[in-house]
C-alpha cells in the first residue's frame, strides 16, 4: 500500500533527557532531510541506513536548532517499509518541538498514535498479531512479558496461526472437489478430511488454554487488599510496597479512597490495591469509599482478605469471608499481628469457612510471612517461565477470534459425522479460515483496525 503523505512524530518519551528521537515516513522522508539537514562534511551522499553527522537548520537556512545524527532507511527496507528518516538530537523538549515544527513547514503531517506500526502493517512488513505484540513488548512490566512479546513479535503466533489455516484449507479443498465432483465418486471412496479437522480442533483448544496464564505474564497481577477497619490492611501495602503509600493510624476509617501500588515479585507485576474498610459506613464520605471497594473487588485476580488474629473474629469478618468464599477469583487469608497473642487458632477458621482460601499468618508490622505471601501471589500470576518455548496467545482479541474459529470446526466436524451435505461443512470450514485470518489481519475491518492501533503511543 503506497501512501502519498509524509508523517513525522517525536518517538521518544516527553521529558528533558540525553537524546530524544524524531520519526519521519513517507516518500518526501529523504527530500525533507535534505532540506532542514546540513552534513559536516561535504559531499553526503544519503546512502541508506548510514548515520550522518550534522546540523539540523531552521527555515532561514542558517540558524542551528541542534546538533544531530541523521539515518535515511529506503524503502522497502525500513521499519515502516517506506522511506524513513531518524533524527537523534538532544533530548530537550524545546529542541524536539522546534524540529517537529519545521517538518510541518516543509510539508509532513503529524503522526496519529501508532500510525507508523499501521503503516508498516498495511506494507505486509508484519502482520497484525506483530503489531500487537510490538505494543505488548513496549509495555511489558516483567522479563517474561517482555519475552512473550518478542517472540510474538518474531512471529511465532502468526507462524503457528498460518500452519493452522494451510491445514483448514487443505481440508476445504477436498470438501470442494466433493461439491463439485461427489457424483463421480462412490461415497466408500470418498476422501473426509476428519484427520484434519480433529488436528485443528486440538491445537487450537491447546492455545485457548494458554490465555488465562499468559495474560497474567503481560499484564498487572490485581490484588486487592480487603477486611475490616483497622485490620492492618494499610500496613501490609507499606510493607509489600517497602516504603509508606497509605497512612497508617489506630483511628477506624483513616482510609478512605483506593491506594494502589504495583510491585515486581519474582519477574512478574502484582499490582496491590489498599481499600477502606469494610463495616457499615459512619458518613457519605466513608460510604462512597466503601462503594470503591466493591467495585475493586469485582475486577480483582485475587483478593487478600485480612483478619486480626489478636482480636476475637467479629461479625464484620464473617460477612467479608462468607461474602467472598465462593467467588471465581483466588482469596487468601492474611491473619495478621501474629506478632501479638493470639485471640483465636486459624483452624478454627477453616473448620467454620470451606471455601478456596488459602491461609496464611503474618505480621504487616515486622514482616513475619510476607515472603511466603508474595510467593503465593507470583505462582497465582503465572508458571515460572514459558520454558518449552511454546506460543501462547495474551490478547482477548485472539482469544475470541479462535472461538470462533473452534466453533466453526467443530460445526464442520459435526457435519461430516452425521454425513451432510458437503456444503455445510465447507460453508463452517470457510467461517473458521476467516477467524484465523482476523488474526494476522487477512481478514480484519477498518474499524477494527483503527481500534487496535489508536491504543499505540505517537511515535510508534
Amino acid at each position: 500500500m503506497t501512501h502519498t503523505d509524509t508523517i513525522a512524530a517525536i518517538a521518544t518519551p516527553y521529558g528533558t533527557a540525553s537524546t530524544g528521537m524524531i520519526r519521519v515516513s513517507g516518500p518526501m522522508a529523504g527530500e525533507f532531510g535534505r532540506q532542514l539537514f546540513r552534513p559536516s562534511r561535504d559531499g553526503c551522499a544519503w546512502q541508506s541506513h548510514r548515520l550522518y553527522h550534522g546540523d539540523i537548520l531552521a527555515a532561514d537556512g542558517m540558524t542551528v536548532l541542534d546538533e544531530a545524527l541523521v539515518t535515511l532507511m529506503r524503502a522497502p527496507h525500513s521499519f515502516t517499509g517506506e522511506d524513513v528518516l531518524e533524527i537523534s538530537c538532544h533530548g530537550n523538549p524545546l529542541i524536539l518541538e522546534s524540529i517537529l515544527e519545521r517538518l510541518m513547514e516543509l510539508g509532513c503531517r503529524p503522526a496519529r498514535p501508532g500510525e507508523f506500526t499501521q503503516r508498516a502493517f498495511l506494507n505486509g512488513r508484519m502482520d497484525l498479531s506483530q503489531a500487537e505484540a510490538l505494543a505488548t513488548l513496549i509495555s511489558a512490566q516483567s522479563g517474561k512479558a517482555r519475552r512473550i512479546g518478542l517472540a510474538q513479535l518474531k512471529g511465532s503466533l502468526g507462524q503457528r496461526i498460518d500452519e493452522l489455516r494451510a491445514s483448514l484449507i487443505d481440508a476445504l479443498a477436498i470438501m470442494e472437489a466433493l461439491i463439485d465432483f461427489g457424483d463421480d465418486v462412490r461415497p466408500e471412496d470418498a476422501p473426509v478430511p476428519a484427520g484434519q479437522i480433529a488436528v485443528a480442533i486440538t491445537e487450537i483448544e491447546n492455545l485457548l488454554s494458554t490465555y488465562r496464564q499468559a495474560k497474567f505474564l503481560t499484564s498487572d497481577l490485581e490484588a486487592v487488599i480487603i477486611g475490616k477497619p483497622n485490620a492492618g490492611k494499610s500496613s501490609l501495602l507499606n510493607a509489600l510496597a517497602g516504603k509508606k503509600k497509605a497512612i497508617v493510624t489506630d483511628i477506624p476509617g483513616t482510609t478512605r479512597d483506593l491506594i494502589t501500588e504495583t510491585i515486581g515479585i519474582n519477574g512478574r507485576s502484582v499490582r496491590l490495591t489498599d481499600t477502606a474498610g469494610l463495616r457499615k459506613p459512619q458518613d457519605i464520605i466513608e460510604k462512597e469509599g466503601i462503594g470503591l471497594v466493591k467495585e475493586s473487588i469485582v475486577q480483582a485476580d485475587v483478593l487478600i482478605i485480612v483478619l486480626d488474629g489478636s482480636t476475637p473474629l467479629t461479625k464484620e469478618d464473617t460477612d467479608i469471608l462468607e461474602q467472598n468464599k465462593s467467588a471465581a477469583r483466588k482469596s487468601i487469608i492474611a491473619i495478621n499481628k501474629t506478632d501479638l497473642p493470639p485471640a483465636w487458632a486459624s483452624h478454627e477458621l477453616t473448620a467454620q469457612f470451606s471455601g478456596d482460601f488459602d491461609v496464611l499468618n503474618i505480621s504487616a508490622k515486622f514482616g513475619a510471612g510476607l515472603d511466603e505471601l508474595k510467593n503465593k501471589l507470583a505462582s497465582l500470576a503465572g508458571p515460572d517461565d514459558n520454558q518449552d518455548g511454546s506460543v501462547v496467545i495474551t490478547q482477548l482479541r485472539h482469544k475470541l477470534s479462535l472461538e470462533k474459529a473452534l466453533a466453526g470446526i467443530t460445526a464442520a466436524s459435526e457435519c461430516l459425522q452425521t454425513g451432510q451435505s458437503p456444503e455445510f461443512a465447507a460453508f463452517e470450514l470457510r467461517v473458521a479460515i476467516d477467524a484465523l485470518d482476523e488474526i494476522t489481519g487477512k481478514v480484519i475491518q477498518d474499524d477494527v483496525l483503527d481500534k487496535i492501533f489508536s491504543t499505540f503511543c505517537i511515535g510508534k
